[in-house]
């Protein structure tokens, strides 16, 4: 599960939450208010401007290229979801899972996300091209959460390379 932190914002698997304190960021309460006030919730943006570094304090220069950051992988991230649920259903038909965990990272040795229950439907499917054996680990998304889910325990309607025909055999 990838959690960012926006801007006072909290930011889990694309989704936008309600503000949350600068100070459990570990920012700097002021500087954070600058970054809002010059750029709301545009920070990757609003900084390409070299000179709106002008504006802010040098002792928020940290705070700030930490927040920039934040904000453009949480934007990647938000591009990779939606690439991978644009690509999930346009080449395979949908693909349930026969039960089993979601990883935290494609191992069998990664902690769980959560439990998956048999037949319950995985909404995207990323393949990341990595083999356990003999099938492929997929970034998943299932009931909201993101997680990996290994193939020799999942199977796609139309088949897929790295999958199982059916759970029943």
């Amino acid at each position: 599960m990838r959690i960012a932190l926006l801007t006072g914002t909290l930011v889990l698997g694309g989704l936008c939450f309600a503000p949350f304190p600068a100070a459990a960021q570990g920012f700097d309460e002021r500087c954070s208010k600058i970054v809002d006030a010059i750029c709301g919730s545009e920070i990757g943006r609003c900084f390409r401007q070299k000179d709106i570094w002008d504006y802010i304090p040098s002792k928020c220069s940290g705070d700030v290229q930490s927040m920039v950051e934040m904000d453009r992988e949480a934007r990647e991230q938000q591009r990779n979801d939606r690439a991978a649920a644009r690509s999930s259903g346009s080449q395979y038909g949908p693909s349930f899972s026969c039960g089993g965990v979601l990883r935290s990272r494609p191992s069998m040795n990664a902690s769980k996300v959560a439990s998956v229950a048999e037949g319950q439907k995985l909404e995207s499917v990323e393949d990341i091209d990595v083999w356990f054996n003999d099938y492929k680990w997929f970034r998943v998304r299932s009931g909201g959460l993101v997680g990996y889910h290994w193939g020799g325990i999942f199977w796609t309607q139309g088949g897929r390379e790295g999958t199982i025909p059916s759970c029943n055999g």
